[in-house]
């Protein structure tokens, strides 16, 4: 998502106008009914060419004119554009975090409109699309601005880059300054639109967010602009029909494309493309061309008002459903629409324009802008991070709490109440622990063990017994194994365990294969080494959330492939026991803890049903199934389910932080009788 492009539009170009308009409604309605525009989410792509084309241009014209850019005014300009606009829609939207956001959601909010005001939305995006601290995670009312931290970055480098081409040129006169950038340029682009397709082949989710693989959408638009006076069409019919082209492949692109399109990658050159032919267009005076509906006054209307109107429809599709408690539905999102328009137009004519055109502004010293700017950004950056505040407050009480009873082992406290009938401890109150705005944090810090998934090796982690004669225990598989690791710590120096973690994103312990990469080959050769050298574990703990997908061929294949890696280590006298997995939380259970109180949660809301607590095979217990009781199951359903229910919250300590991951503090209340567990399986096994 996007804001539109800054600058004056050409009086010979209205047509850019239009683009301005399509790109805005693409989005908007998109986001309101991705049915009637399925490839909506072009609209960005849009607003990135044109940004690219007429930034350029405007830099070049004054290095030309001038022999030198005059960076601090060109920045000013730009925060003189783009900040009012943007730090009222974000004040306005932390504010409504406070008051309609689940506490849920806000460590996640709070911390995204941080990153919105200080333009790395788009980065921290990316980097939570391959978090597992992430997954789950709700749709923040600032996440459109990821496209606002792209384009901002765009205006802090392109400038430069122009700079240096400037000093280039001058030295080098024989080439001149467009063809130097356009040669710059060109590079940036092609090294960029490689890393696009390669990126997005291999991670889509981060690559659809980084500035890197969308930074040949801005040099395509650039080298239109210098290479304007070689390929833009002078003659009205070549004209129209160039536009009424550029046009056709946007709508092909808007209907034609869905989620599912790999994106942005190859598939962006289509709306590129497009909107390059209708800038190369230009202006047209036959009836039937784009410059015929430039000349429409809906068209002018939404253009003018784009910026103000993308900032403001997000953060009401939102937090609407918030308000109603429930979908919007069709007249919901009519009525999002309009009040989005409202104040789309409401913005750009009482805030947007008065403050970019403000004389005392506009006529001092850029520093005066900057001053202005700065003052401002502080201003709206107490309020989100007053609510970080609040929650990393909590974060701190929720510690103490915890380590105060985990050590004392408080009665009735967390998993020591599911297994006494009637257990009950007056002294916990009404307090549910981690409170619901710190669900998502309440990690234990254990992840920072979990190779991600490029990583060749493990980062190493170690824990416990440093005695000569500790119990050397390892522990494999995914997430669902590194949110066990806060409870174990809590058990290792008292059982004399010492504890090493070899968990990582999506490379379970099992036989290399063919379709392994070479970070996850990698990485499984190396487990296996470990377990099958010359200092031999006592026991490897085997657990992961299981893929939610898979044939029956692919099962077997698994089961085989894990078959295969636990003969060695068990004939090394190794004992392997199996963790089975924890349930996952239904979507419609999830969303109740948002919808309700610590109360609540703790008389039993947003219970589940234990049929759909497993709703897949999981694949390490049908391994061990085949091993003729050689590697033990060790099943703690009970602590989670009882009576055909499972409650999200048990003995005062919420159990899930999301869909499938508990809550570190439940891992700690869990811990005595999973390490019971582990050193009876074990036993019975060596």
């Amino acid at each position: 998502m996007v804001r539109p492009a800054l600058g004056s539009v050409p009086r010979t170009q209205p047509d850019i106008q239009v683009l301005r308009a399509i790109a805005v409604l693409s989005v908007v309605v998109f986001h309101l009914s991705p049915a009637a525009v399925p490839g909506g989410y072009i609209g960005v792509d849009v607003f990135f060419v044109v940004s690219g084309y007429l930034i350029t241009g405007h830099l070049v014209r004054e290095a030309t004119a001038t022999g030198h850019i005059d960076l601090p005014r060109f920045w000013a300009r730009r925060a003189r554009r783009l900040l009012p606009a943007a730090l009222l829609v974000l004040a306005v939207t932390s504010i409504a975090i406070w008051l309609l956001a689940p506490q849920t959601t806000w460590a996640q909010f709070f911390t995204e409109a941080v990153a919105s005001a200080t333009s790395w939305e788009n980065w921290f995006l990316a980097a939570s699309s391959v978090d597992y601290l992430a997954e789950g995670s709700a749709a923040s009312p600032v996440q459109h601005f990821w496209s606002l931290s792209v384009e901002e970055q765009f205006y802090l480098v392109l400038p430069l880059v122009v700079v240096l081409c400037t000093v280039l040129a001058t030295r080098f006169r024989r080439f001149g300054l467009r063809r130097t950038l356009a040669g710059a340029l060109g590079l940036i682009g092609a090294g960029s639109l490689l890393g696009s397709i390669v990126l997005t082949a291999s991670d889509p989710a981060p690559a659809y967010f980084m500035t890197t693989t969308r930074a040949w959408e801005f040099a395509a638009g650039g080298l239109l602009a210098l290479l304007g006076p070689v390929v833009l069409v002078h003659r009205s019919r070549r004209r129209t029909t160039a536009g009424l082209a550029g046009v056709g492949l946007l709508a092909l692109a808007l209907w034609a494309f869905s989620r599912e399109t790999p994106f942005p990658g190859v598939a962006a050159v289509v709306p590129v493309v497009g909107t390059l032919l209708v800038i190369a267009g230009g202006s047209s005076q036959l009836r039937w061309s784009v410059t015929t509906i430039a000349n429409w006054r809906p068209a002018r209307f939404f253009g003018d008002i784009s910026y103000s109107l993308y900032l403001w429809h997000w953060p009401l599709i939102v937090f609407a459903p918030m308000l109603i408690d429930g979908a919007i539905g069709w007249g919901g999102a009519l009525v999002v629409l309009v009040v989005s328009v409202t104040l789309g137009a409401a913005t750009t004519r009482f805030i947007e324009d008065p403050v970019r055109r403000w004389p005392r502004l506009t006529v001092a010293r850029p520093r005066r802008t900057f001053v202005v700017a700065a003052a401002a950004t502080a201003i709206v950056l107490c309020i989100p991070l007053g609510g970080r505040a609040s929650v990393e407050v909590q974060e701190y009480q929720t510690a103490s709490a915890v380590d105060a009873y985990v050590g004392t082992e408080e009665p009735c406290f967390g998993a020591a109440a599911a297994v006494s009938v009637g257990c009950s401890n007056p002294a916990l109150g009404d307090a549910l622990y981690p409170p619901l705005a710190v669900r998502t944090e309440d990690t234990g810090d254990t992840f920072r063990c979990s190779a991600k998934a490029e990583d060749v090796d493990f980062p190493g982690c170690s824990f416990g017994s440093m005695r000569a004669d500790a119990v050397r225990v390892a522990i494999t598989g995914n997430s669902h194994a590194t949110m066990l690791i806060p409870g174990l710590i809590d058990q290792l120096v008292e059982r004399n365990w010492r504890l090493d973690v070899y968990v990582g994103k999506g490379c379970e312990w099992r036989a290399p294969s063919a379709d392994d990469s070479r970070a996850c080959s990698a990485r499984r050769t190396l487990m296996q080494e470990r377990f099958t050298g010359p200092h031999p574990y006592d026991i490897v703990l085997v657990t992961s959330k299981s893929p939610d997908e898979t044939s029956v061929a692919d099962q077997a294949r698994i089961r085989e492939a894990t078959l295969a890696v636990w003969r060695p280590v068990l004939d090394r006298g190794t004992a392997i026991v199996v963790l089975r997995d924890n349930p996952r939380v239904p979507d419609d259970a999830a969303a109740c803890v948002d919808r309700s109180t610590a109360g609540e949660l703790l008389a039993g809301a947003c219970a589940f049903p234990v049929l759909d607590a497993y709703p897949n095979v999981d694949l390490n217990i049908a391994a061990a199934a085949m091993t003729d009781g050689q590697v033990p199951v060790i099943d703690l359903g009970a602590l989670y389910c009882s009576g055909g229910s499972c409650p999200l919250a048990v003995g005062h300590v919420l159990v899930y932080r999301d869909l499938h991951h508990i809550t570190a503090t439940w891992s700690r209340t869990i811990a005595p009788m999973l390490a019971d567990a582990i050193a009876s399986a074990a036993s019975a096994v060596r």
